[in-house]
Formats: C-alpha cells, sequence, structure tokens
C-alpha cells in the first residue's frame, strides 16, 4: 500500500483518535479517493463576504456533491444543525477549538470543510470561491486551502464566442477545479500547490527586511484579518484568507487556523482600530504560540460588477518577530487589472480575486520562508 498516500488519514486518525480504516485497495487515477481511506467531514455553511446576495446554499450542495464524488463522507445536515444547536455556534467562517471538539466528539467528524464566497454575479455570471479542510483535533490545523474564481467574460474570443452566460456552467468550473485540487492533496500529489506562475508586474512595489525572516526550522505564523480602509466591508477577511492559502502551501510553515485567531482575538476583546500595534503582536503570539504574527492594511480592494471597469487592489503587509519583538518584512502592492496591457486585452484581469491570489503569492515569496510543499514534504508512516 502506498503510504504517503495515506499520510493525511493517519495524521487524522492519530491525533483525533478516528476509527475509519484503509480499505487496503489502491485507488486507480479517477477513481474515488474512498478507495484509498474514507474522512467523514462537516461541510459548513458558506460564509457570504461577496457584499451582494448569493445563492450560497445551492452552491453549497454542489460542493457537497463534488466532495462525495471524491470519497469523503458528509455528516448530514441534520446532524450539523444538532450540534449548531446544542454548542450554540453561530460563526461558520471559521474552526475554533470548542467547535473542533464538539463535531468531532459528537458527529465523529475528522475534519470540517470551511468555504468563503468571494465573489459573485450574474452580469456576466462571476464566481469566486474559497475553501479549505480543517482538522477537529484539539488545536485544529489547516490541511489543505484553495481558490478559484471565473468570470463568463474570462475569455471572450472572436466575435464573443468564448463567453459563458449560465451561472451553472460557471459554477461547475469553479467547483471542479477546486475538487481536482483536494483530490491532488488526497492523494499526495504536489501538484496541488503549483499555482501557476508568479506574473512580474504583481510583485510588491516596495520591500524592506530589517530583520532576515529565519529559514531553517519550522515556522509558525498566525495571519489576522487586515486592517480595512476600503470601501470594501469583507476586504480585510478576505486578504487574510487570501495570505493563509499561500502560506499553507510552504513546506516549512505551519498556518494558524483563522478560526483558532478569531477566537483568540475576541477572548481578549481585541480590537484593531488603526492597524495591530507591538503590543497586539506580543499577546498574539503568546497566546497562539506563533513564532510570527503576519498583518496589513487595505487600502483598496475593488471588483467591479456588470461586465465593465478595472478591478484593483492596494495593500501593505508587515511580518512581525516573536522572539525579537521587531518586524521581519515589509511590503507594499499596488495594481490594476489592465496593467501591462496594450492591445487586444491580452493580459487583462477582469477579477480582483485572481488577482489577489497573484499578489499575495509574490508578497509570500518574498518573505522567503521557505519553498513550497513537494511530495517528500509530506508526512509518511
Amino acid at each position: 500500500m502506498n503510504k504517503l498516500r495515506l499520510a493525511l488519514l493517519a495524521a487524522l486518525c492519530l491525533l483525533s483518535g478516528c476509527q475509519h480504516a484503509p480499505t487496503g485497495k489502491p485507488a486507480a487515477s479517477g477513481e474515488p479517493v474512498a478507495e484509498i481511506a474514507t474522512l467523514r467531514v462537516v461541510v459548513y455553511p458558506i460564509e457570504n463576504l461577496s457584499g451582494t446576495p448569493a445563492p450560497v446554499k445551492e452552491i453549497r450542495r454542489a460542493w457537497i456533491a463534488k466532495l462525495r464524488g471524491l470519497g469523503l463522507e458528509v455528516v448530514t445536515d441534520a446532524e450539523m444543525e444538532r450540534v449548531f444547536a446544542k454548542y450554540r455556534i453561530r460563526y461558520t467562517g471559521g474552526v475554533d477549538t470548542t467547535t473542533a471538539q464538539a463535531f468531532r466528539k459528537e458527529a465523529g467528524a475528522d475534519a470540517i470543510v470551511v468555504s468563503s464566497l468571494e465573489i459573485y454575479g450574474d452580469l456576466p455570471p462571476k464566481l469566486s470561491l474559497m475553501s479549505r479542510l480543517v482538522s477537529t483535533e484539539e488545536k485544529p490545523r489547516v490541511f489543505w486551502m484553495d481558490s478559484d474564481g471565473i468570470s463568463g467574460d474570462d475569455s471572450p474570443g472572436l466575435l464573443g464566442l468564448g463567453l459563458v452566460s449560465d451561472f451553472k456552467v460557471v459554477q461547475e468550473r469553479v467547483l471542479q477545479r477546486l475538487a481536482n485540487s483536494l483530490r491532488l492533496y488526497l492523494e499526495d500529489d504536489p501538484r496541488q500547490c503549483d499555482r501557476g506562475s508568479l506574473e512580474s508586474k504583481f510583485a510588491p512595489k516596495t520591500v524592506a527586511r530589517p530583520t532576515p525572516a529565519g529559514q531553517e526550522k519550522r515556522t509558525s505564523i498566525a495571519v489576522v484579518p487586515f486592517y480595512n480602509e476600503s470601501f470594501r466591508n469583507s476586504a480585510g477577511q478576505l486578504l487574510q484568507l487570501h495570505f493563509v492559502n499561500q502560506l499553507a502551501c510552504l513546506a516549512r510553515v505551519d498556518v494558524v487556523e483563522p478560526g483558532l485567531v478569531r477566537e483568540k482575538m475576541l477572548s481578549i476583546r481585541m480590537v484593531m482600530r488603526e492597524g495591530i500595534s507591538t503590543r497586539d503582536v506580543d499577546v498574539m503570539s503568546y497566546i497562539l504560540e506563533s513564532d510570527y504574527v503576519l498583518s496589513g492594511t487595505v487600502f483598496d480592494y475593488q471588483d467591479p460588477l456588470g461586465g465593465s471597469g478595472i478591478p484593483k487592489l492596494d495593500f501593505n503587509a508587515l511580518l512581525a518577530d516573536k522572539i525579537n519583538r521587531k518586524l521581519v518584512f515589509a511590503s507594499k502592492s499596488y495594481n490594476e487589472g489592465d496593467d501591462g496591457v496594450y492591445f487586444y486585452d491580452v493580459g487583462l484581469y477582469r477579477n480582483a480575486d485572481r488577482m489577489a491570489e497573484k499578489m499575495t503569492g509574490r508578497v509570500v515569496s518574498e518573505m522567503r520562508l521557505g519553498e513550497r510543499k513537494t511530495k517528500s514534504d509530506r508526512p509518511s508512516n
């Protein structure tokens, strides 16, 4: 039996005491991951961060169908609602200690699938979704995370023949890409962390490294919601999630689950009126047991709907070291969707979510925290 392909289940079972056993039959390409091992997961209601009404229930049902197609055992909605009611769980944008333990104990769940809707539009159809797999250990961990977004006018082609007008088509493509990414993770395929080329135009405009961050050992990073000075209400949380997405793919970095960050911030009544302070870094790194705290400010986060306008994104990022109480990295990023576009819309970006993915990816690469995960970086028996 391929031990590497059993790594995720082995880690979950070791730490959470689950009883699901692998069948011993190796999975061929295209077969459900259930042929290797069955994970029991809770699929949270989708958190709507798009700022507009969206059919999140329908999207969630389609996402559950994709997860079941991978062979995952999904906890029923009735059972999930029972646990929600018993433990008075209302927040579904992350997993905290109480929530993880509740679903592990009451529903026998190995992990929780948390999804956030970043963009939704209907003219043209537009969808951007982030999803992550979070363990139900005593201290929940992010095992897998990815995002994908598509707009119906991404590739209009000659005479508009490439335009997509049906939202269901866009939804299917986004969910299938996320399902493919999760499959690669469960099969221990390093391509899951292949986010494509990091175009030079999305590099930070300025970078400072007052004190180099260490790469010689495994480190943990807590990403707090960015201070939001833009007109989009959820911009700070979206930047937080994009950075978590990028950091989760680094081989020697353990990124703290955003739900834990929220839990600790609420427990100490932390309010960032003008960004995070040195004292906040001390407190957060201590209670979260993290080596670094990543924060920043969002100045602009525009994603025009309706097929017109150019997306814009403007933010800075600050990485602080727990031990030395100093900044080890600072950057400033700003881009518009038509940067570097001179003719025929070649290189035009129509969606802020794709720009955010590229820009945060470039920032994380500039932090020099080590290489992305490869197959050899996965845990093995």
